[in-house]
């Protein structure tokens, strides 16, 4: 997630990027930056792709952790390169 300034308002993107197939898998841009906006993003996800894959994230542990709790998906912190 990155924080991106529209006409003066602050935005959060919200990406997930697959980087062995280099592929944006979903991309959203919410106001909000909690708990709930994770945990619906990261359903978008899993009713897209499924459950079985792992969450990989470089940061935001907290947000991250409990929506994958929440979902009964496995997640990690790792640095990927792109």
């Amino acid at each position: 997630m990155s924080m991106i300034i529209v006409n003066g308002e602050v935005y959060w993107l919200w990406v997930a990027y697959e980087p062995y197939i280099k592929r944006y898998l979903l991309m959203h841009i919410y106001k909000e930056m909690n708990l709930a906006v994770c945990h619906n993003f990261i359903k978008k996800l899993r009713r897209l792709y499924g459950s079985k894959y792992t969450v990989y994230t470089d940061g935001a542990d907290y947000y991250y952790h409990q929506a994958c709790r929440w979902l009964s998906m496995y997640y990690t912190i790792k640095k990927i390169r792109m």
